[in-house]
């Protein structure tokens, strides 16, 4: 009879190494985490198999082998989670909360209360940091706000379309709108740089966390986990690209003869 302990904590294990994996961590991090996790709980000769599509644990104890997979579906970037994993995988690594305890907390991060008020400070600091940006990038002080704006309505824009589009065409899209903004802000005299303006508004779209776990996974010898997440950056990058290509062409085209 196995212990329901040892399902409890593959679960924390998997848990704990999902959402480290879906917001942001480096595949070194995520095996390191889950292996601290297996090890305090009393597994033996554990292995774990991680790229960033999925996880694979598997463990034996008390003479019982557990496996526990995970197939990744959505990967976002949220520090703030990956911080708290670490904290939590650390303190029960060294005895200092319960196994209960851990799994409360991996369970309640796994499913968030949604909050407009968090969505909306989200959605206002990134578009701040793209105004703010685009004025480190050479821009003017009349670039901040077309900057700003653009930046929301590209973040509005990519989750509305997540609903329906895979994430690469979320970014195309994305490009495509901010593209048309920048073209449409700058002829109407809000704005002086539409380039800087574009790329302000895009900057929070660049895939530099993507490239450089790409990067660190080579370094620790994760080539397949370097190889699909390079893959993913050099994607994002061309997606971003030609979303704002197309907009230059339609605006410059056909829009900007209509409208002005």
């Amino acid at each position: 009879m196995i212990a329901i302990s040892g399902h409890e904590a593959i679960e924390f294990a998997g848990l704990a190494g999902e959402l480290l994996l879906r917001n942001g961590a480096e595949t070194s991090r995520v095996e390191d985490t889950i292996n601290r996790i297996c090890n305090r709980a009393g597994f033996h000769n554990t292995e774990v198999i991680v790229f960033p599509t999925g996880i694979i644990i598997n463990g034996e104890l008390d003479g019982v082998r557990l496996t526990r997979a995970k197939r990744i579906y959505a990967r976002d970037i949220n520090l703030h989670v990956v911080s708290i994993i670490n904290d939590i995988s650390r303190k029960y690594a060294a005895g200092r909360i319960s196994l209960e305890e851990g799994l409360k907390t991996v369970r309640d991060l796994e499913q968030p209360t949604p909050s407009r008020t968090s969505f909306l400070g989200v959605l206002f600091a990134g578009a701040l940091a793209s105004g703010a940006a685009t004025i480190l990038l050479g821009g003017c002080g009349a670039d901040f706000l077309p900057a700003l704006m653009a930046a929301a309505l590209v973040r509005v824009i990519i989750g509305i379309t997540a609903f329906n589009l895979a994430y690469v065409l979320q970014i195309y899209v994305g490009g495509l709108v901010a593209g048309l903004l920048g073209g449409f802000f700058v002829d109407l005299g809000f704005g002086q740089h539409m380039g800087r303006i574009v790329v302000g508004a895009l900057l929070p779209l660049v895939p530099g966390v993507a490239l450089t776990n790409a990067v660190r996974d080579f370094i620790t010898g994760d080539l397949l986990s370097g190889i699909l997440r390079m893959v993913e950056a050099i994607l994002v990058s061309a997606a971003l690209a030609g979303g704002v290509g197309l907009a230059l062409a339609l605006y410059f085209d056909h829009l900007r003869k209509v409208l002005f």
